[in-house]
């Protein structure tokens, strides 16, 4: 019986599809090992949480290696001259109304800030500057605490970090995982134009 050889068509094919391989490969390491500026922008590496207003830290609820996940308290400053504040502009808002001014408005803003500023002196990964725009969405903060950099009767500033998270982000596993799947199919790819070649 007369052995059977077998052919494979397209050569051409299989180069075309190393190249794209190849192609595909390059752009998933770049982006996984050595992201730009505007990647790393989207999805950074490392997340400094702070206060968006000044106080003493009274406590901080979490500690290194602590995994954020649901709605978790992270810190809270002593609240005491944010309350005055509030008493302050709700007299000064009720005194606006009893007395008919003009300047109500103006009042109720104040009202308004003082209310903020007193709900700021919570921090919780739910807040609005610490919600992030994912593909799937506005998502509160999650990943795991790698640095507490305050500790209580700490004083704060507006802005400055007294966390620092590594988020859950699975867009440089995704690209490490098809790093290495797109280098198999290279191989593979290279493997059978050379056999085809033949």
């Amino acid at each position: 019986m007369a052995r059977r050889r077998f052919s494979i068509k397209g050569t051409k094919d299989f180069l075309v599809l190393a190249v794209f391989c190849a192609a595909l490969c390059v752009w998933s390491i770049r982006d996984a090992w050595f992201p730009t500026k505007k990647i790393l922008k989207k999805h950074p590496r490392e997340i400094a949480v702070a206060f968006t207003v000044p106080g003493v830290v009274e406590r901080v609820a979490v500690s290194e290696g602590y995994e954020i996940t649901g709605k978790t308290l992270l810190a809270k400053l002593y609240d005491e001259s944010y309350r005055v504040k509030v008493l302050k502009a709700e007299a000064a808002v009720k005194a606006a109304k009893s007395e008919e001014s003009p300047d109500l408005e103006a009042k109720m803003t104040e009202l308004q800030q003082a209310h903020a500023d007193m709900n700021a002196c919570t921090l919780e990964n739910t807040d609005p500057s610490l919600m992030r725009t994912t593909s799937h969405g506005e998502e509160p903060l999650r990943g795991r605490v790698l640095r507490v950099l305050v500790g209580p009767a700490t004083k704060v500033e507006a802005g400055e970090p007294v966390l620092v998270v590594k988020p859950v982000d699975t867009f440089y596993m995704f690209n490490k995982t098809l790093a290495v799947l797109t280098f198999l199919g290279l191989l593979v790819a290279l493997f059978f134009h050379w056999i085809a070649s033949r």
